[in-house]
């Protein structure tokens, strides 16, 4: 016999998923919730794509991958393969740059020690198609019905990529948010411990200056930057232990337990006193594709004339400059974007707290998002 409340509740999970809003992801890297986050708020990921950057392309691709993998999402969210170098910048010109201004304490995949994680034979995505073509086409599919929002998490490279090929991408999408754009850090980055240093570097747009540069002043109708307030909102020890105890308060069984493995690479021993730089780091990507699929997050906001620093010979090459409007310069071309100040931190914590406990696996299906129950796993 078949049960006509799971139908019925399957069919209203698909409807509303149909007319969800829309959003292309991509990222030099992903952590769970930013891909969880969207589907929890209700919106559709059309699309996503891994790029060089704080990662290798292997490593962006295979970290994506793993967490499609993990919720069982790879069969309807597609993934392509980003930019695989910088529009102009290279390592050697990295080293340069480093030699005659200062050394950044995090070097991303331009690292001298850096080394692959994964290889291509445990990534699964779409390889007909690379991810500029991909985002242009998808833009352009949606454009009239639901225009998709993009969110780029990493170098700009992919999205200025598809902004060479078509530049009315500004026009068809719904706009553009950006992890990035750090400003007025200077004095952090100069007096605080090396973890403070990166946290106030901005190696998103200095990967990539020209093509920061060309993204922001593309001219989008609605260009959205996280900025400064993604680094004020970081994991804590009370954050641990309501995730421990949402989990089942076993942190043994939440490691070995496959389902919980994002999760668990979170709270790596479960003291957040104890776990290393990189397993401490803000919720840089979560809190802009947090306010994005739910804007009622965000509490303070401005608007600003924006650009890119791209003199080579300048130590604030690859920086965002800030400018009230009325003040931007003539000589520079600006984009208008956005700025968000302040966030409800609270909901965002709470936010946390749900979606990486929530059930995915069947979403892809049938459009559903259950309550996760670690005791069914076998």
């Amino acid at each position: 016999m078949f049960n006509l409340a799971k139908i019925t509740i399957a069919t209203i999970s698909l409807l509303s998923l149909t007319s969800s809003k829309k959003v292309y992801i991509d990222n030099d890297g992903l952590t769970a919730p930013v891909a969880l986050i969207p589907l929890k708020n209700g919106w559709e990921i059309v699309g996503m794509s891994g790029s060089f950057g704080s990662a290798s392309l292997i490593d962006s691709m295979g970290q994506i991958s793993n967490i499609l993998n993990v919720y069982n999402l790879s069969s309807c969210i597609p993934l392509y393969e980003g930019a695989n170098q910088p529009l102009l910048r290279r390592k050697e010109t990295f080293k340069i740059w480093q030699s005659m201004f200062g050394d950044l304490v995090w070097q991303g995949a331009y690292d001298d020690h850096y080394e692959d994680m994964y290889t291509w034979d445990n990534v699964t995505y779409d390889q007909s198609i690379p991810a500029a073509l991909a985002l242009i086409d998808i833009v352009k599919k949606y454009k009239d019905e639901d225009p998709v929002y993009i969110y780029s998490a990493g170098m700009m490279t992919t999205v200025a990529q598809a902004l060479s090929l078509y530049p009315n991408l500004v026009n068809d999408s719904a706009g553009l948010y950006i992890m990035g754009g750090f400003f007025d850090t200077q004095f952090a980055a100069a007096t605080g411990t090396p973890i403070v240093n990166d946290i106030n570097t901005d190696i998103n747009f200095i990967d990539d200056p020209e093509a920061a540069q060309i993204v922001l002043t593309a001219g989008w109708k609605n260009l959205v930057i996280g900025a400064n307030v993604t680094n004020y909102l970081v994991p804590s020890q009370k954050l641990y232990d309501k995730l421990i105890e949402k989990a089942g308060g076993n942190l043994t069984k939440i490691q070995n337990t496959p389902y919980l493995s994002p999760l668990s690479q979170l709270l790596a021993t479960g003291n957040y006193s104890q776990n290393n730089e990189q397993q401490t780091l803000p919720f840089w990507d979560e809190v802009v594709v947090a306010f994005l699929t739910d804007p009622s997050l965000i509490l303070n906001s401005s608007n600003f004339s924006v650009a890119i620093d791209t003199q080579f010979y300048s130590p604030f090459y690859g920086n965002l400059r800030i400018w009230g409007n009325e003040f931007a310069p003539k000589g520079v071309k600006t984009g208008n974007a956005t700025i968000v100040n302040q966030i409800d931190d609270d909901k965002f914590y709470n936010l946390i707290l749900d979606v990486y406990l929530d059930e995915y696996r069947s979403y892809c299906s049938d459009g559903s998002i259950g309550i996760y129950n670690i005791t069914e796993e076998i």
